[in-house]
C-alpha cells in the first residue's frame, strides 16, 4: 500500500463542463491491488513521478511571494 497520498487533484470542473470522463479511477486501483497488480497506470509508471520540491515550506506546499497566497 502506499504510505501516504502526496496529493489530490479534483477533475468535478472538467467533468462537469467539458463532459470529460476519467479512464481510470479510484476503484481501478483497488482492483489492481487486489489483482497483486501495479496500482498505477501504465502511462503513470511511463511519466513517473513528479518531484516537484525537495525543500519544504513552511507556509504553503509550494513557494510563494510575500503576501500572495
Amino acid at each position: 500500500m502506499f504510505p501516504q497520498i502526496e496529493r489530490v487533484y479534483v477533475n468535478k470542473k472538467a467533468r462537469n463542463e467539458l463532459g470529460w470522463i476519467p479512464r481510470h479511477n479510484f476503484s481501478d486501483v483497488l482492483k489492481r491491488l487486489k489483482a497483486n497488480e501495479k496500482p498505477l497506470s501504465d502511462l503513470a509508471y511511463t511519466i513517473g513521478a513528479k518531484g516537484y520540491h525537495s525543500t519544504k515550506f513552511t507556509d504553503a506546499p509550494y513557494p510563494v511571494e510575500d503576501g500572495v497566497l
